[in-house]
């Protein structure tokens, strides 16, 4: 469900351990409309039959304030007959005021495709229990106003919205786009129908925006990809949206995501958040089956119990996201590898007086060295080897210094890069690391070689500087000798 902006101002405040549930009215606007107020991100289901031509809809959906929606018919030849265009197939039956185009006409096809792909991501034998969604797709939402089929009772949305089995989606400018909102949409309703329809905020929209991320070249459809590139996507913006907030001081914890309330998606801001925190629970394998469970957990209608059962199936893995998230947020981009990038937080063991030696990997993003550094203690770094850091053109080698020809993050494409991260400890706030001298969101250059001050007590990462999007086409390693200093 995609809402119209109107501003929201998101916590960051939050406490260790199990994420604190807080809904509240963020202002006037808000506190003054009661109904958007206590809207819930998902309603009760409406359910529709088929009788004479008309759908008429059973029972009115609800909120969770128990405020009511009702029913509504939706007449088939009255619609057409009004000049509106229909798509059938076998999930979905579209009306829209747009020309049927090849890219209009493809919606159902797209829908179809999307189906069992939700079946086998959600556990769900295909054809186990009858559905079907009734959608509309509007230019110009008059018309659609007139005729019955966009109630008055709908809360303002911008871009797209569902109750039950309906959805209602503005024509969007790009092709993609309107594909992305229609599995959005329908990622809301095939939950609903199957599992319940009391789905917490995060999760109800972090799970749209996952698989509503798509790929499709007029036959295949994939759900649930990472783009590689912001061409691949335009007008989705999530990851500008996760990259704008850190630049501007902003970045939120897995825990201030967990936390959103029933309000939040008012504004977009949210989904962009919501997509990246559930990409890198569904990518990454090490919370991938904890994350996969999370479906069973939704006839309970509490959002507390929900994270609680979340947390509980993760275990020590929760601490271990916490850590991983603050790389997330330091190089977040198109085509994020969420596996090569995942890295080991085991807490180190103190440098050996002559020195340690580690092996550190090309292809891989911030490699645990294995040693713990104490702070204001001195250490000398010093870097050996040759490696391969892209392919364009023939393979580019490299040294522990990097190539100045292109740079990352502001730093020589292959450069050594150091952090220090306290893993023995609660992994710092966003926040926090942002402004702290080596840290993952702020690492040392180190290159062939250099002194390196500890800041803190921590874990010695290290790691070749590369977009976390380019790491496959990477090989070789280098030597790095730490050696402390009196």
């Amino acid at each position: 469900m995609v809402f119209s902006p109107t501003g929201v101002n998101m916590s960051q405040s939050s406490r260790r351990g199990v994420p604190v549930v807080r809904f509240r009215e963020n202002d006037r606007h808000h506190r003054q409309t009661d109904w958007t107020g206590r809207f819930l991100v998902s309603l009760w289901a409406v359910s529709l039959f088929l009788t004479a031509g008309e759908v008429v809809a059973q029972g009115p959906g609800a909120d969770i304030s128990g405020r009511r929606y009702p029913g509504f018919p939706i007449d088939d030849s009255r619609l057409l007959q009004a000049g509106l265009h229909k798509i059938s197939s076998a999930r979905l039956t579209l009306y829209t005021d747009l020309p049927i185009t090849p890219e209009i006409d493809e919606l159902g096809r797209v829908f179809d495709a999307a189906y069992p792909q939700w079946c086998a991501f959600f556990g769900i034998t295909p054809d186990s229990r009858p559905w079907k969604m009734t959608g509309f797709l509007m230019k110009d939402p008059r018309p659609f106003r007139e005729l019955g089929v966009l109630p008055s009772w709908l809360p303002p949305f911008a871009n797209g919205f569902s109750v039950g089995n309906v959805l209602w989606i503005y024509e969007q400018p790009s092709a993609y786009y309107r594909r992305h909102l229609l599995i959005h949409e329908g990622t809301h309703g095939f939950l609903r129908a199957h599992f319940g329809d009391w789905i917490p905020p995060w999760y109800n929209e972090g799970i749209a925006e996952l698989l509503g991320t798509h790929f499709w070249d007029g036959q295949t459809l994939r759900l649930g990809v990472v783009p590689k590139s912001r061409e691949e996507v335009p007008m989705w913006g999530r990851i500008k949206i996760v990259r704008d907030a850190v630049t501007q001081q902003r970045p939120l914890s897995l825990t201030d995501i967990l936390n959103f309330g029933p309000t939040a998606h008012r504004d977009l801001e949210p989904y962009g958040w919501c997509w990246a925190a559930t990409a890198l629970f569904a990518h990454d394998p090490r919370f991938q089956p904890a994350f996969k469970k999370l479906p069973q957990f939704i006839r309970q209608g509490n959002l507390q119990t929900f994270n609680e059962n979340f947390l509980k199936l993760l275990g020590p893995a929760w601490r271990t996201a916490e850590y991983q998230w603050l790389i997330v947020l330091a190089d977040l981009d198109y085509g994020y590898d969420f596996v090569r990038t995942a890295a080991d937080f085991t807490p180190g063991s103190p440098v050996l007086t002559g020195g340690s030696v580690v092996r550190i990997e090309a292809g891989k993003g911030w490699q645990n060295s294995g040693l713990r550094v104490e702070v204001g203690q001195r250490y000398q770094l010093t870097a050996s080897g040759r490696f391969v850091v892209a392919q364009d053109g023939g393979p580019w080698e490299c040294e522990p210094q990097g190539v100045t020809i292109r740079y990352v993050r502001g730093y020589p494409l292959g450069t050594l890069l150091a952090a220090i991260v306290p893993v023995e400890d609660s992994p710092p706030p966003p926040g926090t690391e942002l402004n702290t001298r080596g840290s993952f969101l702020q690492p040392i250059a180190v290159g062939r070689g250099s002194v390196l001050t500890a800041e803190r007590t921590g874990t010695l990462f290290l790691r070749i500087n590369d977009s976390a999007a380019e790491l496959s086409d990477n090989f070789g390693d280098i030597v790095v000798k730490v050696v402390p200093l009196n």
